[in-house]
């Protein structure tokens, strides 16, 4: 432990140098878009060394917590055992006795039986404390290896390609405006190592033609959307073709934002389950009145992960030309496009006998067709019935939303259903997307404990079936 806490002291330390003493000096020895670059490294390098002190801290924390947790039940261990030696001392003093006493015996069998029922209750719920304890652990380094992760993308690309970059680590850094930096990150560690992932299948002539690409870029988001194109699977000829349709507003990092990131952290998670507007200038990204609750939480889920998507949404692959890129526009073009996923995703005998909405197969099913199809991650239909079954697929959750994977679910009262999908998470709480418009906060407590109806009157309080993606 005290290697981590060193390393969390050396990131302070570093980052005060960097403060103090080069930052403002480097960007000062140039000028014009040599001290831009200066700057943008200087912030991101800023930016990286706090997280990673961050992320030592919280790990030498969750560490001792173990060690705490771990000396806790060694204790509980210690006193069950002696509880279990004195009903053995005391079955042995029975079975010992030449001239057995009938009444005797059985006061003494007693005390052994309880004496052996508490040793096994003391060490069954050591036991239990210890496995918890090894959960939240684990839970934990997940959360802090996607954040790693995500922070290093420089060094997780192929070596003889890192030269040929601007700056990997001013990329990984790139952030949409409007909340904390680090839940605003534009790569997700999912679509980072994605992103390696096909730069290292690429043959030379076609990793020159992508770093061209990188070059010609006017900002780190910029940059960023194009590597997020690139992991969710579109050729270079897609990638350039939606490049040259967002770079006129490389510099403007609002207009990327709104056109390409629907939903935005704008101030963490929050106790008092507050709605915040998911909207495009005004106009909501919602099912409206329709029965489509299932298409519109797969269409969010695809845009989170797929810029060329969203940019077709709020655009219609006309950015900057008001007959198309305009609200009224954009609300047609949703509206189309969740019912063209509701109208394929159903069967006939669904429209033959009037019944509406989708089944939690079909909702498994047109994530893996619209979502999965982008991040390679199939999505797997995990019903729970029960508070016991929610948790044991918590984990599961949260690792796919750590990695940036949406994770889709049903809520459901009776013959009552709706879907939302889960598209963020700080520590306990997770962030819902509803398709009625808008994200809210809600806490793994009431994720586990069937109480999602904190969400809004109307909805469901059950979580009854989780899609989760896994490779």
């Amino acid at each position: 432990m005290n290697v981590l806490q060193d390393a969390g002291h050396e990131c302070a330390e570093q980052q005060k140098f960097l403060n103090t003493q080069v930052g403002d000096r480097l960007c000062a020895a140039w000028t014009g878009a040599a001290a831009e670059s200066a700057k943008a490294g200087t912030a991101a390098l800023d930016h990286t060394l706090e997280r990673a002190g961050e992320v030592f801290v919280e790990a030498l924390i969750a560490l001792r917590t173990l060690s705490q947790a771990v000396e806790d039940a060694r204790k509980a261990d210690g006193y069950g055992r002696s509880d279990l030696e004195q009903a053995e001392h005391i079955l042995a003093e029975i079975c010992s006795s030449s001239l057995p006493d009938q009444l005797e015996d059985d006061g003494l069998r007693e005390q052994a039986h309880n004496a052996a029922k508490d040793g096994i209750a003391t060490m069954v719920s050591a036991a239990h404390h210890l496995r918890d304890a090894s959960q939240v652990l684990e839970r934990k380094f997940s959360e802090l290896s996607s954040r790693a992760r995500a922070a290093l993308l420089g060094s997780r690309l192929q070596p003889d390609f890192l030269s040929d970059l601007t700056d990997p680590l001013v990329i990984a850094d790139a952030a949409v405006p409007g909340g904390p930096h680090d839940a605003n990150l534009i790569l997700t560690a999912d679509a980072a190592r994605r992103a390696n992932d096909r730069l290292g299948q690429m043959n030379a002539r076609d990793r020159e033609r992508f770093t061209g690409m990188l070059h010609a870029c006017d900002s780190p988001q910029e940059e960023a959307y194009v590597l997020q194109a690139l992991a969710a699977g579109y050729s270079l000829d897609q990638i350039r073709d939606f490049d040259a349709k967002i770079h006129l507003h490389a510099e403007d990092p609002m207009w990327l934002r709104q056109h390409l990131t629907p939903i935005v952290d704008d101030s963490g998670p929050d106790k008092f389950n507050s709605h915040r507007s998911v909207d495009f200038d005004g106009r909501d990204w919602t099912q409206g009145n329709d029965p489509t609750c299932v298409a519109m939480s797969t269409v969010m889920a695809r845009a989170e992960i797929d810029p060329l998507y969203a940019l077709q949404l709020t655009t219609g692959d006309h950015p900057g030309d008001p007959a198309y890129d305009n609200p009224d526009a954009f609300a047609r073009r949703l509206h189309d496009e969740q019912h063209r996923i509701y109208d394929d995703g159903r069967t006939w005998l669904q429209d033959l006998f009037g019944q509406d909405g989708m089944t939690e197969g079909q909702a498994r099913d047109i994530a893996n067709e619209q979502v999965a199809s982008r991040t390679g991650a199939s999505y797997h239909k995990v019903e729970v019935d029960s508070a016991g079954d929610r948790r044991g697929v918590l984990p599961d959750v949260e690792m796919a939303v750590d990695q940036g994977l949406p994770v889709t679910f049903t809520v459901r009262d009776g013959d009552r259903a709706h879907e939302m999908a889960i598209v963020g998470r700080q520590g306990d709480m997770l962030e819902v997307y509803n398709p009625w418009g808008y994200t809210v906060w809600v806490s793994e407590d009431d994720f586990v404990n069937g109480r999602m109806n904190v969400i809004e009157d109307g909805v469901p309080a059950n979580v009854h079936a989780v899609n989760v993606p896994r490779r």
